[in-house]
């Protein structure tokens, strides 16, 4: 077989590989409070397109499409977010649950993101073989597989994960068509599948045009007065590039978003003012409830040192000062794409330095970043392992230097191992209550009062305690917290048995209770205080811990556990 057929295989290996671990491992994991949404309007998106496809009457008529995808207030038709993994969401569930019967409901709305996580793994492999070779390649795109908490958003039915593909996808695409003539439209494709994706792609110019000022300014020739020179590279350096950026990627925008089919710039307008004027959800951060800024300046970056695998942080350190100082050297051959993965992780984390940005998904909010993270790892990985070869190959004997010929795969699959193993699979299926070992683990992470989890997805853990109760009563009334909006769906699952009713929201919902129980998060402390008082108890029944760090707190009434 061929190299180049070899490098094919391993692409579509790792695709496969990484997209049927996240399908296998999200079965495990709780429905987030936001994929109820995403879920809903998915269901409502597919059919609109399915009824588009087959011609239905009405369908692309102004008040059809607002029914479906918008509304007169900023969250109807959740018309705040763009729709292009909503209706994939949708189209998988009504293929792979309800057609096919492959899957659970849950897991047919979870797959689009798994398999575009997969992409991800795909597509880092194949940008880092194309300048670095297939060992970089090949410990770039695990490393990427294996971060807790990106895998925990791979297997959910969210947009975090998948923006993250779309965002390097559009990277990949641009350093393409710098080198060719049509490329401008991959790179138009796959940057308005990322508007289409989630919001963050409006920060793709501020990561593109530093980079083509640079790629022109190296273009230019060496004779003629400053303009014709600056002229002359731009001219070289393709600058349809620029066509595709504004101009492609919004009509692609456009095309798979029916709401702006009509009021185009109003609705956009709209769109993206929603985000410039978000709201301020609690976070826990160093020990402090933040709600409002100003916030502090480096929660982004404190936040992805306490949770990236620490072998990880410590071999992209080393790879990014590798590539600086081979710069510095005279190779600029690798300056171009190190410049962009660069340019690509400070966009991404930036807003999060300005203090007034709305932070409380913690490192979700910034995870465009990874991919460069990784791939500088990568790198620091195979330099270290060529610089322990080759001091070894000169003191072993001969026998033994054929052996060394395998360091760099030897370190790779011990790094590669140690965050599969130690880091991600020890964190699942409580990833966002996982901290790294610079943070002293889970219990160093609380211990700091960094933010213990979000979006009442822990709750799952609890169900099977909660069931004991069904059938001890006629209805066993159950103050569901933040977990509310999945206690539906955990039912449907087959989770939760029947006769355990959600009792209401807040005081109302804890008085009317039997079971309460609380996610452990520091601004939901009132709700430990609200159950204490209607339970005259303050001791719960049990308690979720993941490493000894309580998450979920249930308490019951003395009446119901004395049946």
């Amino acid at each position: 077989m061929s190299e180049a057929w070899q490098n094919r295989l391993i692409a579509v290996l790792l695709f496969v590989f990484a997209s049927g671990l996240v399908i296998s491992a999200q079965r495990d994991q709780g429905i987030a409070r936001d994929e109820v949404v995403y879920m809903n309007y998915g269901t409502r998106y597919a059919d609109w397109w399915i009824d588009f496809a087959t011609g239905e009457s009405g369908a692309t008529h102004k008040d059809t499409i607002t029914k479906h995808f918008g509304g007169e207030r900023p969250t109807d038709g959740n018309r705040e977010h763009p729709p292009l993994m909503k209706t994939l969401f949708g189209l998988s569930e009504r293929l792979l649950h309800d057609e096919l019967g492959w899957t659970s409901e849950t897991t047919g709305y979870r797959v689009p993101t798994a398999l575009v996580n997969g992409l991800l793994v795909c597509l880092v492999f194949l940008f880092v073989l194309g300048i670095w070779g297939r060992t970089a390649a090949i410990s770039s795109a695990l490393l990427v597989l294996f971060l807790p908490r990106a895998f925990f958003h791979a297997g959910l039915a969210s947009f975090d994960a998948p923006v993250v593909t779309f965002w390097f996808a559009s990277l990949f695409a641009y350093y393409r068509a710098l080198q060719s003539r049509w490329g401008f439209l991959w790179l138009g494709l796959c940057a308005g599948l990322t508007l289409a994706t989630k919001h963050n792609a409006i920060m793709l110019p501020a990561v593109f045009l530093p980079h083509y000022a640079y790629f022109v300014w190296n273009q230019r020739p060496e004779k003629g007065t400053r303009l014709r020179r600056l002229y002359v590279g731009f001219r070289l350096a393709r600058p349809q590039v620029l066509l595709g950026l504004f101009v492609v990627a919004p009509l692609v925008l456009i095309a798979v978003w029916p709401w702006l089919w009509f009021d185009t710039m109003t609705h956009l307008r709209e769109w993206i003012g929603f985000h410039l004027g978000h709201v301020h959800y609690n976070f826990e951060y160093l020990g402090t409830n933040w709600n409002a800024p100003p916030f502090p300046w480096h929660v982004a970056l404190v936040t992805t040192l306490f949770t990236m695998p620490l072998a990880t942080l410590v071999a992209a350190l080393i790879g990014f000062v590798m590539i600086v100082r081979r710069f510095r050297n005279g190779e600029r051959n690798e300056g171009s794409p190190a410049l962009l993965l660069f340019l690509s992780a400070g966009v991404a984390m930036g807003p999060f330095l300005l203090r007034t940005t709305p932070i409380f998904g913690a490192e979700k909010h910034w995870a465009s970043a990874i991919p460069s993270l990784c791939i500088f790892a990568g790198l620091g990985l195979v330099w270290m392992a060529d610089l322990a070869r080759n001091s070894l190959i000169v003191a072993k004997p001969k026998w033994h230097r054929g052996l060394l010929r395998y360091a760099p795969i030897g370190l790779l699959l011990s790094t590669a191992i140690g965050a599969a193993w130690s880091e991600t699979h020890h964190a699942h299926p409580y990833s966002l209550t996982h901290y790294n070992a610079l943070a002293g683990g889970a219990p160093g992470g609380a211990s700091l009062g960094m933010n213990r989890q979000f979006w009442g997805y822990s709750a799952r853990g609890v169900l099977p305690f909660i069931n004991e109760f069904q059938g001890r009563d006629v209805s066993v009334p159950v103050y569901t917290h933040d977990a509310s909006p999945a206690w539906g769906r955990y039912r449907a699952e087959g989770l939760l048995r029947d006769g355990l009713p959600n009792s209401g929201h807040e005081m109302a919902g804890i008085r009317k209770s039997k079971i309460a129980f609380v996610v452990h998060e520091k601004h939901f402390a009132r709700h430990d205080f609200m159950v204490w008082e209607a339970y005259k108890k303050v001791q719960p029944s049990f308690v979720l811990l993941y490493d000894g760090v309580p998450i979920v707190s249930v308490y019951v009434r003395d009446e119901l556990l004395d049946k």
